[in-house]
């Protein structure tokens, strides 16, 4: 009697990322990645723990001519109310433009010619709230008339820092001297005992880029180190000590205080700063940055804002816009808005953040957002590994999604890949594979919005 034929009792792994937040890593090798990190994630977001759209930017009606924008805010005692100012520049001509919201409405003005947008900072100068407007050229200062005076006798001015109603700044030229205005006048800087002077830092830590007032103190940023300046009341009293040495270059341009620390850009990464001590932030993407002087930061309404070339970039544009939250550690990377400066802007409607980008000027960037209205190619990879178990053969049968948005989802072993197209349908879907191999990788795209979670594969192994 002939026996039936039987097939073999397979046991099924379902191997699935309830929690995507442990978000990209570029430094580890693609084999040793756990499955719930990815190896590639750009233009998502995933501090929900989902595939959410990443960060774009907007049109706004602000002229195309201008790249940066500012906030001037002027308090009228008698109406006890703040009208809103907007300042900017514009870069083809040198020219600063003014007036209220609306900026169809912005005038020149005259007297503010600067070659690179200036450094901007409202005070109250004997009484009447002004903003100083500072950079190479040195400084001009405007009224609520937005009329304009010159201020002859300033430096040369590369950063600013406001700190026990002086003014500390970094210069340009040999880069090596702090500059600081007299007590209460940031106009005056008259190198007197009782009005204001400089301090020079010669040694082999490099020129001095920028200066911050963080902590009671002002901090200057040198090419390979920090130092820390205690500044209380006669300047006779004034002292730096030397803090950090750093082993690469600093790039004083992302230089940030956010919140209850500093953040910045250094050749092997990424630092957090609190005073005294610095750390390394962000490792998961050292093998993605490729520092230069080109990188520039800045801080926004809880978030950390950093442009920088990709090492794969071979053009000097900054392809890659990273935003960190300084408190969770959380990382959204984006790509192709490039981003060469950052205008943010805390005005009576909150905070806002506008991007300088090199064929659109000045946009508006917010979380969610296309890229000026193109849908950017949002991605996650997986990496490429044996899914915990490496002395097996495996067939892939099923992949399982849950989507709100039309993806692909591409799986591929060292055997072959297959490509499938998931609807958006807000619920779990599966989909066949049956794709043989010992390492897996699953890839999945979207053109335009994208919001998936809990990704799964279903396997057994063969041999």
């Amino acid at each position: 009697m002939r026996k039936a034929f039987k097939a073999p009792n397979r046991r099924y792994t379902r191997i699935f990322v309830p929690d995507l937040s442990g978000g990209m890593n570029s430094a580890s090798d693609s084999r040793v990645l756990p499955f719930s990190q990815g190896e590639a994630a750009y233009n998502v977001c995933l501090e929900s723990g989902a595939l959410e759209n990443g960060y774009g930017a907007t049109y706004t009606d602000i002229l195309s001519k201008l790249h940066k924008v500012y906030y001037y805010k002027v308090y009228n005692e008698a109406a006890q109310r703040v009208t809103d100012f907007y300042l900017a520049h514009n870069s083809e001509t040198g020219k600063m433009h003014g007036g209220l919201a609306g900026p169809n409405s912005w005038k020149p003005l005259e007297g503010a010619q600067f070659k690179k947008a200036p450094l901007g900072v409202n005070y109250k100068l004997f009484g009447e709230d002004v903003f100083l407007l500072c950079g190479e050229e040195g400084m001009a200062v405007v009224d609520s008339l937005l009329r304009v005076v010159t201020v002859p006798t300033a430096p040369s001015i590369t950063s600013i820092a406001m700190h026990n109603e002086r003014m500390f700044v970094t210069i340009g030229g040999r880069r090596n001297a702090v500059w600081f205005s007299d007590d209460l006048n940031p106009t005056n800087w008259n190198p007197e005992l009782d009005e204001g002077g400089f301090i020079e830092l010669e040694s082999e830590n490099g020129r001095l880029n920028k200066a911050v007032s963080f902590g009671g103190y002002v901090y200057v940023f040198r090419d390979y180190g920090i130092a820390r300046l205690t500044a209380y009341g006669d300047q006779r009293e004034f002292s730096v000590a030397n803090l950090f040495v750093s082993s690469g270059k600093i790039y004083g341009d992302t230089v940030a205080v956010c919140g209850d620390r500093i953040i910045f850009l250094a050749e092997d990464g990424l630092y957090s700063f609190d005073g005294l001590s610095s750390r390394r932030v962000a490792r998961n993407l050292d093998g993605l940055m490729k520092a230069d002087d080109g990188a520039t930061g800045c801080y926004s309404a809880g978030k950390y804002y950093l442009a920088v070339r990709s090492r794969e970039m071979q053009e000097e544009s900054n392809d890659l816009l990273i935003v960190l939250d300084p408190r969770t550690q959380f990382v959204s990377v984006n790509k192709g808005l490039n981003v060469v400066m950052f205008s943010p802007i805390t005005d009576s409607n909150g905070e806002s953040l506008y991007v300088q980008t090199p064929k659109i000027f000045l946009g508006r960037l917010e979380k969610g957002r296309d890229h000026f209205g193109k849908k950017p190619e949002r991605l996650w990879r997986s990496g490429f590994g044996d899914l915990g178990a490496p002395d097996a053969r495996k067939l892939i049968t099923e992949v399982f999604l849950d989507t709100k948005h039309d993806c692909t989802v591409k799986i591929t072993t060292e055997k072959g890949s297959k490509m499938l197209r998931f609807a958006g349908k807000n619920e779990a879907q599966r989909k066949r594979v049956n794709l043989i191999g010992t390492k897996a990788q699953m890839e999945i795209r979207a053109e335009g919005d994208i919001s998936v979670a809990r990704p799964a594969l279903k396997f057994t192994k063969i041999s």
